[in-house]
Order: C-alpha cells, then sequence, then structure tokens
C-alpha cells in the first residue's frame, strides 16, 4: 500500500471514529435525561416526605382530609414552578395528590406492568412509559418511593419527565447530523490528501529514480530539475552534485588515456611496457569509477533510508496507541451492550445501520495490518541501511549474515516470478560463526557480485530449459579461525577451460552491454587482497557452480592461516 493510500486509510478511520463516538454521545444524552428527571422525582419526593412528617410531628390532630388537602396544594404549587405533571399514590396506589383533581381518591390504573409498585416495595426508581387515548405517543414518567424523614415508605411520586427526554432526543439527533457532516468533510480531506501527497512526493521521487537509472547506463550528463526547500529537494542537489563529480572524473580519466595513447604511439619501442600500463590503468580507472559509483550509491540509500523511517517510526509508534484508544472504546461500547440490551428503538435502528458487531470485529483487523505494512517498511529500511556501508573504509567488525540478507532484500524483485520463469528458490544453511573484522561494505560488494551472476546463470539455464527449479544454496561454518561462506546454484556450470580466467579483470561471457567483467576480479581483489582471504569457483557443465568465500575471523591474521585457507574449497 503506498503512503498516500496509508494516510487516506488513516483519516477515513478517525472519521469513522467520530461516528462511533457521536452516536456514544447521542446515548450519553438521553442517560443524562433519565438521570435529572430521577433526580427531579427524588427531590420532589424528599419536600413532600418531609411535608408529611411535618404534618404527623407537629399536627397530629390534624384530619385526614385536612392534610390531604394541604398535600395537594404543594402538587399544584409544584406543578407551576417545574411545569412537570406530577401525582402522589400511596402503597395502594390509590392516588392521594394529583395536578388533576378529579383523579384523587382513584386507584392508578395505568400502571400496566405494576412499575410503581414495585417501586414501592424495593425503593428503587423506575422509568416507564405510559401509553393512553389522551397520549397516544406515549408520555416519559418516572416512580420515586416517597418516604417520611424516618426512611418509612408510605408511597411513591410518579413525574412526568417527557420534556427532558425530547430536549436530549433533539440534542443526540443534532450530534448525530454534526458528526455525519465532519465524517463527509473528513472523508474528501483525506482524498485531496492522498492526491497532493502524490503530486508532491511521487513525482519528485520517480524522477530521482529515473536519473539513478540513467547515471547506472552510463549517462553522466543526467540532471534532476527539482528545486524544492525540503529533503527531496536536498537529495536532488546531492544527486546533480555526485553527477557533476562522476562526469569530472570520467573527463580527466578520458583526458588521461588520450594522454597515454598519445606517449604509446610516440614510443613504440616500449609498446609491451605500455601496453601493460594501459591494461593496469584501465583497470584501476573502472575500479575508481566503480568505487565512486559505490561510494555514491551507499550515501544516497542512506540519505533514502533515514528520511523514510522518521515519518515511518512516528506512524508505527502511533499505531501503538490508535490500537490502545480503539480497544478501550470498542470495550466500552461492549459495556454498554451488556449493561443496556435493550436500549431506545432510534439506538436500535442506528445499530443495525451502522453494523457495530462488524465494525467491532473489523476495525482491530485494519489496524493489525497497518501496523504489519509499518513494520515491513522498518525492516526494508534496516536492510538499506546495512547496505548503504558500501562507502565505509575501515576495519570493523561485523555480521556476515547480515550482509547476506541485507543483499537478498536488494535483490529481491530479481529472485521473484517472472513472465519467463519461476520463482528463484533461496535455501539458507547459516551455521554458528561470530562477528568478524572486514571492510563491511565491500563483503556486501561481493554478495552483491556472486548473486546477482547466480541469478544471471539461473536464468539463461530456465531459458534453456535445463533449469525447470532453480535454486541458490547458501551456507556458512566457522572452520577454524576461517569464517566460510559456500554460495551455489543449480544452472548450467563453468566449462574447466573458462574457470581459470574468471578473476581476470574484463572477462565475460556475458553478452555486450550486460556485463563489464569487473564483477569477480574486484570481488576476488576484495576477499584475497584487502583480506587475505580466498574465492573460489568449484563447478562442472551440467552441475551448477559453487563459490567459496574464507577470510580470517580476525584481522592481521591471514598469514598464520594460509595453509588452512588454501584447503577450502
Amino acid at each position: 500500500m503506498k503512503i498516500s493510500q496509508k494516510l487516506i486509510a488513516g483519516i477515513l478511520g478517525m472519521a469513522t471514529l467520530s461516528v462511533i463516538v457521536g452516536a456514544i454521545s447521542a446515548h450519553q444524552q438521553l442517560k443524562i435525561a433519565k438521570y435529572l428527571a430521577q433526580q427531579e422525582a427524588e427531590e420532589v419526593a424528599g419536600l413532600l416526605g418531609y411535608f408529611v412528617s411535618h404534618e404527623l410531628e407537629y399536627h397530629e390532630m390534624r384530619s385526614r382530609k385536612e392534610m390531604l388537602a394541604h398535600l395537594q396544594e404543594h402538587v399544584q404549587s409544584l406543578h407551576k414552578q417545574r411545569q412537570r405533571d406530577l401525582e402522589i399514590v400511596d402503597r395502594n396506589k390509590i392516588i392521594l395528590a394529583d395536578v388533576v383533581a378529579e383523579d384523587i381518591g382513584t386507584r392508578l390504573d395505568r400502571d400496566r406492568n405494576n412499575e410503581v409498585g414495585k417501586t414501592i416495595q424495593d425503593d428503587i426508581p423506575r422509568i416507564y412509559i405510559e401509553v393512553s387515548p389522551e397520549y397516544p405517543q406515549g408520555i416519559q414518567l418516572i416512580a420515586v418511593a416517597f418516604k417520611t424523614s424516618k426512611g418509612e415508605t408510605i408511597g411513591a411520586v410518579i413525574l412526568e419527565y417527557t420534556p427532558l427526554y425530547k430536549a436530549a432526543l433533539a440534542t443526540a439527533e443534532k450530534n448525530i447530523v454534526v458528526t455525519s457532516v465532519i465524517s463527509l468533510a473528513c472523508g474528501i480531506l483525506a482524498l485531496l490528501a492522498g492526491y497532493l501527497i502524490s503530486i508532491s512526493i511521487s513525482k519528485p521521487i520517480k524522477q530521482l529514480q529515473q536519473a539513478l537509472l540513467y547515471l547506472a547506463e552510463g549517462k553522466l550528463d543526467t540532471r534532476v530539475s527539482i528545486h524544492s526547500q525540503d529533503e527531496i529537494g536536498e537529495l536532488a542537489t546531492s544527486l546533480n552534485k555526485m553527477a557533476d563529480d562522476l562526469q569530472h572524473s570520467r573527463d580527466k580519466l578520458v583526458n588521461a588515456n588520450e594522454q597515454l595513447r598519445d606517449e604509446i604511439t610516440d614510443r613504440q619501442q616500449a609498446e609491451v611496457e605500455l601496453q601493460q600500463a594501459l591494461k593496469d590503468l584501465q583497470k584501476t580507472q573502472i575500479q575508481l569509477i566503480q568505487s565512486e559509483k559505490m561510494s555514491s550509491l551507499g550515501q544516497l540509500v542512506a540519505g533514502v533510508a533515514h528520511e523514510i523511517n522518521n515519518p515511518v517510526n512516528f506512524i508505527y509508534g502511533n499505531l501503538e496507541y490508535a490500537d490502545d484508544y480503539t480497544q478501550q472504546m470498542l470495550l466500552l461500547i461492549k459495556l454498554y451492550q451488556k449493561y443496556y440490551p435493550y436500549p431506545e428503538p432510534e439506538i436500535q435502528n442506528a445499530n443495525q445501520l451502522t453494523d457495530i458487531d462488524y465494525l467491532t470485529e473489523d476495525l482491530p483487523k485494519i489496524l493489525t495490518s497497518m501496523k504489519m505494512g509499518a513494520k515491513r517498511i522498518r525492516e526494508i529500511v534496516l536492510s538499506l541501511r546495512i547496505f548503504s556501508r558500501l562507502d565505509e573504509a575501515e576495519f570493523k567488525t561485523a555480521d556476515l549474515h547480515e550482509g547476506i540478507e541485507s543483499t537478498l532484500l536488494i535483490l529481491q524483485h530479481r529472485l521473484k516470478a517472472q513472465n519467463n520463469r519461476p520463482q528463484i528458490q533461496v535455501v539458507k544453511e547459516y551455521g554458528e560463526m561470530p562477528k568478524i573484522q572486514c571492510f563491511a561494505g565491500q563483503m556486501n560488494q561481493v554478495f552483491m557480485n556472486l548473486l546477482a551472476n547466480a541469478i544471471d546463470a539461473l536464468e539463461e539455464a530456465f531459458q534453456k530449459e535445463l533449469c525447470p527449479n532453480p535454486l541458490i544454496r547458501i551456507s556458512s561454518q566457522q572452520v577454524n579461525e576461517l569464517a566460510v561462506i559456500r554460495i551455489v546454484d543449480n544452472g548450467l556450470g563453468i566449462p574447466e577451460v573458462i574457470q581459470s580466467r574468471l578473476f581476470d579483470p574484463f572477462f565475460t561471457t556475458k553478452t555486450v552491454g550486460k556485463g563489464t567483467g569487473m564483477g569477480l576480479s574486484i570481488s576476488y581483489q576484495i576477499i584475497a587482497e584487502k583480506h587475505g582471504g580466498s574465492l573460489k569457483c568449484i563447478s562442472s557443465p551440467g552441475q551448477g557452480a559453487e563459490f567459496a568465500i574464507a577470510i580470517p575471523i580476525r584481522a592481521g591474521k591471514s598469514a598464520q592461516y594460509q595453509s588452512a585457507i588454501a584447503t577450502i574449497g
């Protein structure tokens, strides 16, 4: 998945989360309405309880009729103050006071599910809906136990809270509308962001990639015209400077060649010595160009890896928090579903429309896949940083297995199945081997040359229908104080007459344009001259080819193990 697509997916995920938060907020509004109604009913019940207790304690001689009349006056007064329907019943559900005076003295008959009776029995407030010819849509009621100041339950207070409920419902609907608008805006912004990122990042990167291909083909007059004041602009400036340096070096080398040719013409009597000098100079020229190319490539790869690593670390680090927050929100939703399994009809409809079960199941999977993608990018960046040590010129302790793995990752596109051949299988048989002292970047260059040659040989064998299952086997082991690496392929093999010239400069069996003949020669010099080791080819026609590398584990010990190195093969 591209970076722009990942950013769009992340923004869309945030929009989805905002919808979920809006739904939870609407549900909370309804809960608050019920809570406020319950508080109001309990407050009214407390006031009336205090009134009754006061009447009983200080006016014991007052008749029941007078006390009920007084209670009715309080109910009417509370009705005018709060604009709520209010009625009071005793333990037998006989109406003691009511906004509608005609109902006083009658039995409460609208309590179909005995919600009021249950409240009188267990002192637990209950909310229910009363449907009648007068209120065909139903009104929201709450029943609260009616107690004296001594805690004795003498009945119940029934309070209407329909206005509170409607106000909360209106607020919830408004929140849903606002959330929907925000989600739509986030989706549009995500698409716009992806498009802008694609233009501002992808296009310059493609220009840099194409310029690198041209430089690799030898077109050193290639330049890129990117003038942005950001990291990509700095990268383009570095690339142009590298191209200038390479072109300047090539011009100097060409001039040196011309001068040498003039001297050879003038001094034909020293033709043999001059021819040898010319070969040595050409070899040095190719090595210098190759060295500069690899050094510049190492710097370029390291820069690209560094620039990619920063945003990837930001994404990967925040995914952990996003996953944690998502799990907390999903847990909260499950708790709401557990303790409120039968929510209001509107919430049930919204639940069906949003398919909350599918969201709960799929959202963690999306975050997991994003985390895996970010982790894969980090692994690729790490391999690029390891391989970018091509420009390091000092001896240092390095892990050869790590260098092989980074090289395989760079060549992964060539190992994959192509239109004209299957995938090349790589079998790794690594043995226990400590880190060794070596030129790590140059060892990576050796691995690159040997593995690239093995891939070329397998492709040629498959085209000739002599290798239906191409395979590369890489093994490593420690032999005494030597590190031994073997790279084996099951290609056509190498004839014995050619094996003796494999490591000669400019010798190649490939077609024109595919090879310079310097890869194995440079690899041999790196192993033999710079590390005091050996590079051998073991092959028979039709039996594949094996290249065996043996180098001392500790620097400066090559002289002590020359006899052991000679036996490796």
